[in-house]
């Protein structure tokens, strides 16, 4: 008896589906038609332990991937693939993904789903999770037009019908709920309709500095990834990130940690506290992961936790939340072997510090001069 309980124990531990470990995401719009490739990827390189990065209104030109992937995967023990967007000319829609624990299936565009010629179809990546259950992760951009914009819903619902795996989706959709939660819109209702729910962050703020406090940008989930639990955060909330300039986004990201097995969410990745200050691309030719990091002045100013731990000291290091091989060095996405990750030459420590100051005695001289015109 006790041999037949054993063997009936093995068949059914054989048979017990793998639960996969937690999984970060950020949605980011990185608004890179008024933004430094510069700041953006410290921002990116910041970051400690993100899986998957679904960026919109990316510049397929000058370094602007090669900056935005070595970000990514700066200090996370992993390379990272990336799958860039066919359309929306000069603004596209672009997926980093961790290699040492994605493995890439195919990927589409969902033509359909397209606002007009001239505007990035949402973009979908299949992936398999630490070899184990497969999930679409989708980006899109939706029109700031309600018509438009319900005429994509129904068209990504209509994808997502067909589709036999989970879904996250990322992006920019405009849905227009204000940040006391009120509000939302035809296209909302048509995908929550659809069975899709947002995965709503624990406290809301306006996520485009252009929108008076509206939430434009979602982390929203679909089929399967419905069951699953979440934590998300609206990043840099401070009231201080509006309005942007010339070298930041003028949209906040989203970010959501999510346990695919149901048991219960773990934090395993986070963007810094605060935003990157912004620099000027000469202040700021450093080389990821490099040793020479480590003297340079501190350009995140992260604030603490309810622990008392900044965000970086409540979190393990990335090291230990994703172990695992190598990505292929083979994956066209991924740094090839032996090829250098430097972005460029480092400037000196104080040289950047008295470049700081000075660029600190310009805000304050400015902002007396306003106050002087009012």
């Amino acid at each position: 008896m006790n041999t037949i309980r054993a063997a009936a124990g093995l068949l059914a531990l054989c048979w017990a589906p793998v639960m996969a470990a937690p999984l970060t995401v950020v949605g980011f719009n990185i608004d890179s038609g008024d933004a430094s490739d510069h700041v953006i990827s410290l921002q990116l390189k910041e970051s400690l332990g993100v899986d998957l990065w679904g960026l919109g209104d990316v510049w397929d030109s000058g370094d602007w991937l090669r900056r935005l992937r070595e970000g990514a995967q700066s200090g996370e023990g992993s390379d990272f693939g990336q799958v860039l967007g066919e359309t929306g000319g000069d603004s596209r829609l672009l997926v980093l993904y961790r290699q040492s624990r994605l493995e890439r299936v195919g990927h589409e565009e969902i033509l359909a789903a397209r606002a007009s010629s001239r505007q990035a179809a949402p973009l979908a990546v299949r992936f398999k999770l630490d070899g184990g259950e497969e999930f679409y992760f989708l980006v899109a951009t939706l029109a700031g037009n309600e018509e438009r914009r319900s005429d994509q819903a129904r068209a990504i619902a209509a994808w997502a019908e067909a589709r036999d795996a989970p879904i996250i989706a990322v992006g920019t959709f405009n849905f227009g709920v204000a940040d006391d939660g009120a509000g939302g819109d035809r296209a909302m209702e048509l995908l929550k309709a659809a069975g899709w729910k947002w995965a709503r962050p624990e406290t809301l703020a306006g996520t485009s500095c252009d929108s008076r406090g509206l939430v434009q940008d979602y982390v929203l989930l679909a089929g399967g990834a419905g069951e699953w639990d979440y934590r998300a955060a609206t990043m840099y909330p401070q009231s201080n990130y509006c309005p942007d300039d010339e070298r930041t986004s003028g949209h906040r990201p989203v970010l959501a940690n999510l346990e695919t097995s149901g048991q219960g969410v773990v934090v395993t990745g986070s963007m810094p506290a605060r935003q990157v200050r912004p620099f000027f691309p000469d202040q700021a030719e450093m080389s990821f992961g490099s040793a020479e990091l480590a003297s340079e002045p501190q350009l995140v100013s992260p604030a603490p936790s309810a622990t008392g731990q900044s965000a970086a000291e409540a979190i393990p290091s990335a090291q230990s939340l994703h172990s695992g091989p190598q990505a292929d060095s083979g994956d066209p996405g991924s740094t090839a072997a032996g090829e250098s990750s430097t972005v460029g030459e480092n400037p000196g420590k104080e040289q950047m510090l008295r470049r700081l100051e000075a660029l600190e005695e310009e805000v304050r001289e400015l902002r007396k001069a306003l106050q002087e015109q009012e």
